[in-house]
C-alpha cells in the first residue's frame, strides 16, 4: 500500500510549511476503510462477496484488480454494501495512483448518492487538496462541517486551509476549536502555533507549540523556523 495510507477511501500534504496533516488523512481513510472491513461480518451475497475481495486487493496496494473487481461487484450487485461505498474505494485507488481526476469523479458520485455521510465528502476533499484545488476542498470542508460540527481532524484541517489563504484569525478559530472537541490533536496546536505568530502573538505560539511536542507532533523544528522567521 502506497504511503498515502489505507485510503478511504482519501488530505493534506506537506505545503507552505504547513506540517502534519498527512496522518491525519491517513488516519480519514483509515476510518473508511475499516468501516468496510466492518461489514464483513454480515451475511453477504455474491456481489458482495466480490466487493470484500476488492477491499482486500487495495489493503494489498493491488489498485488495479480491485479496481476491477470493484466493477464486477456492481454488475453483480450489492445487497449488504452501498454503492456509494463501493465508488468510495474505487477513488481510493485512484487517489493512491494520484489518479486525480478519476478520483474526484468516483468520490463526487459516493456524495451524490449519500450526500450526508461525512466520510464521502472528505474523501472529495482530500482528492480535491491533493489535486492542488484548495478552493474546491475548502468549500467542502466546511460542507463536511455542517454534516457533522464536533468532528475534530476536519476543523483542523480547515484551519490549515485559512493559513494558505493567509486568514491566520479564522485559521485560530477553526485550531481552537478542533482542541476543545480533541484536547490531543497535535496538529491542531502545531499549526495553531503558526497561526499565532502570524498575528504577532509570540507567547501564545510557543505556548501552542510546547504542547504540540508533548503530544508527539513531528514537525516541530519546521514550524519552530517558520514561527522564528517571523519574531
Amino acid at each position: 500500500m502506497s504511503t498515502k495510507g489505507m485510503s478511504m477511501l482519501l488530505a493534506v500534504v506537506m505545503m507552505l510549511g504547513l506540517c502534519g496533516c498527512s496522518s491525519k488523512i491517513n488516519d480519514v481513510l483509515s476510518e473508511n476503510m475499516n468501516h468496510v472491513i466492518n461489514e464483513a461480518t454480515k451475511e453477504v451475497n455474491n456481489g458482495d462477496t466480490i466487493f470484500l475481495e476488492a477491499v482486500e486487493a487495495y489493503k494489498d496496494g493491488d489498485y488495479a484488480h480491485a479496481i476491477e473487481k470493484c466493477e464486477e461487484a456492481k454488475e453483480k450487485g450489492l445487497r449488504k454494501y452501498s454503492e456509494a461505498t463501493l465508488y468510495s474505494v474505487i477513488g481510493s485507488c485512484h487517489l493512491d495512483l494520484d489518479m486525480y481526476e478519476e478520483a474526484i469523479e468516483h468520490y463526487s458520485k459516493a456524495v451524490e448518492l449519500e450526500p450526508d455521510r461525512v466520510e464521502h465528502v472528505v474523501n472529495l476533499a482530500i482528492a480535491y487538496r491533493q489535486s492542488g484545488d484548495n478552493g474546491k476542498a475548502k468549500e467542502l470542508y466546511i460542507q463536511g462541517l455542517e454534516i457533522d460540527p464536533n468532528y475534530a481532524e476536519l476543523n483542523s484541517s480547515l484551519g490549515s486551509l485559512y493559513i494558505l489563504e493567509n486568514d491566520p484569525e479564522m485559521a485560530i478559530h477553526c485550531f481552537d476549536r478542533a482542541i476543545e472537541l480533541d484536547p490531543s490533536l497535535a496538529v491542531a496546536y502545531g499549526n495553531g502555533a503558526l497561526a499565532y505568530a502570524l498575528i504577532g502573538d509570540f507567547e501564545t505560539a510557543d505556548e501552542y507549540l510546547e504542547k504540540a511536542i508533548v503530544r508527539g507532533y513531528t514537525n516541530a523544528d519546521i514550524i519552530k523556523e517558520r514561527i522564528d522567521a517571523l519574531r
